[in-house]
């Protein structure tokens, strides 16, 4: 600690000290009432022991209001001695309860404590002296004034000496020890309360029990901050497991909407990993978009059950090597009403049904099931349609090989504004240059392999057009997908597509 800081503080106690004495000295000779003394006493000695912290680390205590009791009701030496009593106990107590405690680090702290508050007391009393008024009695306009220019000075005192020690210890400056913000807002209240101690202790000893009423609520209000940052933590663990909770619900979900996609493909082989490809698509245009994460889960969940309602379509249709007919593909176009239908029955599902309803729908008018152009078409089967498109388009087909990404590209600028959105085509686009070509995806690897391993059996109808189509060299070498259904798909023009 500084030298400047060691003189203030010494010359703080001499000062205390010497006012003491001269208070001392020049005592009257008119009785003083030992049971009041010693109740004062008492109230500010549990004030002081029971100091509420906040979570910011900064204690409160209601001591003040006993202090300010005190100068009203005691002669200036035994306020003195009051003061001094209260900070040995307190003292004393930390002592006992908290032998780490900072407070019993350095000598000078109590000391200083004691100088300060007899300082700040003797200031009230050279006011009162003053005062042509004393702040005792009945509770006149001049009384008024004289019990607040007493509190003033009390606290004024204190708070100053208070600042000149931090700033001279530590360097703390009055504003950012919010010397003057607390004595306003704490201090100067408290202070007031002393005036209510003194006005019930006049009034006889079973007045004095109405004392612990404002002081309950003082306490009440110190601890308030603790209060809240105890329940701001109890919902931020509240929150934290919700969310978690939360996490965990998606992730079932997800798993499910996956676990249907599978089962709806598996019917019929030539498509498995379809829907979760269709999904992989439709959510990176949903980012891209910057749709909010509540939309692109509902894209990605539509994405996921866009073909459930080929659940209903006879195997005859769904395994057909060959082209559909007329009747066939009518028959086909009613999956996209079927599957709305089938989510609509579904309280948690039915929010899908229209996206599922309309994920054929062209840009043109020109698609099925009603006909519906442009921006009449919900934005999330506008993003079905370019996405189902894309997969058809990028894996292999009984009727086609893939297309290569630049092909893929060209046909859908091309049918922009046709069949497609010009809008999603051109957020598809974005995310292909800027991700590659890897992030198209050929879903029938898996089924190419497992052909040409003749996993299905010799007597597969597709066997010996998949064993022309991976004849060596006359297509890319192809690479299993781990965890894809075996692909078949159906034969149709590109616009007549059931994928």
């Amino acid at each position: 600690m500084q030298r400047r800081a060691w003189i203030y503080i010494c010359s703080t106690l001499m000062v205390a000290g010497l006012l003491t004495l001269a208070a001392y000295v020049m005592r009257s000779d008119k009785p003083v009432q030992i049971t009041t003394f010693l109740g004062l006493s008492l109230l500010s000695t549990l004030l002081m022991i029971f100091v509420v912290f906040t979570p910011s680390h900064r204690g409160y205590e209601g001591s003040t209001i006993g202090w300010v009791a005190g100068i009203l009701i005691l002669p200036p030496w035994l306020f003195a001695l009051q003061v001094m009593i209260a900070h040995l106990a307190q003292w004393a107590w930390i002592r006992y309860a908290n032998p780490q405690s900072p407070h019993l680090r350095a000598w000078y702290i109590q000391p200083f404590n004691i100088a300060k508050g007899m300082i700040s007391g003797f200031a009230a009393y050279t006011v009162i002296a003053l005062l042509p008024v004393a702040p005792t009695g009945a509770l006149s306009a001049a009384n008024t004034v004289a019990v607040l220019l007493t509190v003033v000075a009390f606290v004024a005192t204190n708070q100053t000496l208070l600042g000149l020690a931090l700033y001279l210890a530590r360097g703390i400056s009055f504003r950012e020890a919010g010397i003057w913000r607390d004595a306003a807002r704490i201090e100067v209240p408290l202070a007031c309360l002393g005036y209510v101690v003194f006005a019930l202790m006049d009034r006889g000893p079973l007045a004095t029990l109405f004392i612990l009423a404002p002081i309950a609520l003082v306490y009440q209000a110190f601890m308030l901050p603790t209060v809240q940052d105890e329940a701001v933590k109890a919902l931020e663990g509240m929150n934290q497991d919700l969310t978690q909770a939360n996490q965990a619900v998606r992730q079932l979900y997800d798993d499910l909407f996956s676990t249907l996609a599978r089962v709806f493909d598996a019917r019929d082989p030539y498509v498995g990993g379809h829907a979760a490809q269709v999904a992989a698509y439709a959510v990176a245009i949903a980012k891209e978009l910057q749709l909010p994460a509540e939309r692109v889960q509902l894209i990605r969940q539509c994405a996921y059950l866009h073909d459930i309602g080929k659940i209903a379509l006879p195997e005859s249709i769904l395994h057909k090597p060959g082209p559909l007919t007329l009747a066939e593909y009518d028959l086909v176009k009613k999956h996209a009403d079927i599957g709305a239908d089938f989510v609509a029955t579904s309280h948690g599902l039915q929010h899908l049904a229209p996206f599922i309803r309309h994920h054929h729908e062209r840009w043109d008018g020109m698609g099925y099931p009603l006909g519906l152009a442009g921006q009449a078409i919900p934005l999330e089967a506008r993003i079905l349609n370019v996405c189902d498109s894309v997969e058809a388009m990028a894996s292999d087909r009984p009727y086609h090989r893939a297309l290569t990404v630049g092909q893929i590209i060209a046909e859908l600028e091309r049918c922009a504004s046709h069949q497609f959105d010009p809008g999603v085509v051109e957020a598809f686009t974005r995310i292909v240059e800027r991700e590659g070509d890897s992030f198209v995806v050929n879903s029938a690897r898996t089924v190419a392999v497992a052909y040409a391993h003749g996993m299905w059996g010799a007597e597969s109808q597709s066997l010996e057009w998949l064993g022309r189509v991976y004849d060596a060299g006359a297509t890319r070498a192809y690479v299993p997908s781990e965890g894809l259904m075996l692909p078949r798909w159906i034969s149709h023009p590109t616009d007549s597509k059931i994928d």
